[in-house]
């Protein structure tokens, strides 16, 4: 598992073309949640292997969750979620890569607003997106936290007719990340 995680980050190197003259700092155990109100049983699920890679030279922020890896307190919702909603077979991974807008000073401790801009994945639709959130400094790690929208139409996530009124068509999304700098093993 570790060497998998080694190779995941390499990958995401190659993807976002990172140097290794920057700055780089990363979760694998960020957290990502959604919910979603619905008039019989609200919808919220956990996953808690969100990956972050976060060039402070560049700003450039990737982040990638698996699908699979959201976790429900109804069994029966997850597989719904799996199979019928996202499609986690043939849509593995959602994704945002993208720019901090706003400069920030990395080496001073404090809490900054910010908002990144860069493309939303998710069940296979690209979105440009500005995404408002946090980033707070603290010692040697990064935390990066967020909430936003993800509107299902616009991800082509199909809600049957006979389901459209038990189930929110925006759903709230939330990640928070610890990243912590990464160092060459």
């Amino acid at each position: 598992m570790k060497n998998r995680n080694c190779i995941y980050i390499a990958i995401l190197f190659l993807i976002t073309g990172f140097t290794t003259q920057a700055q780089i700092f990363i979760s694998t155990t960020g957290k990502t949640s959604f919910f979603s109100s619905a008039r019989l049983e609200n919808i919220d699920a956990t996953s808690k292997k969100t990956n972050v890679v976060l060039s402070t030279t560049t700003n450039d922020v990737l982040v990638k969750v698996l699908i699979s890896s959201f976790v429900f307190n109804n069994g029966l919702m997850q597989e719904h979620f799996n199979e019928t909603y996202l499609e986690s077979a043939k849509y593995p991974y959602a994704q945002f890569k993208g720019k901090i807008n706003e400069e920030i000073s990395f080496t001073v401790n404090g809490v900054y607003p910010v908002t990144v801009t860069g493309s939303v994945l998710i069940h296979g639709v690209e979105i440009i997106r500005t995404i408002p959130g946090t980033v707070t400094v603290d010692k040697n790690t990064i935390t990066l936290e967020t909430d936003f929208i993800v509107p299902a139409a616009k991800h082509k996530i199909d809600i049957p007719k006979d389901k459209i009124s038990n189930i929110s068509p925006d759903i709230t999304v939330h990640v928070n990340a610890v990243c912590i700098p990464y160092v060459k093993k």
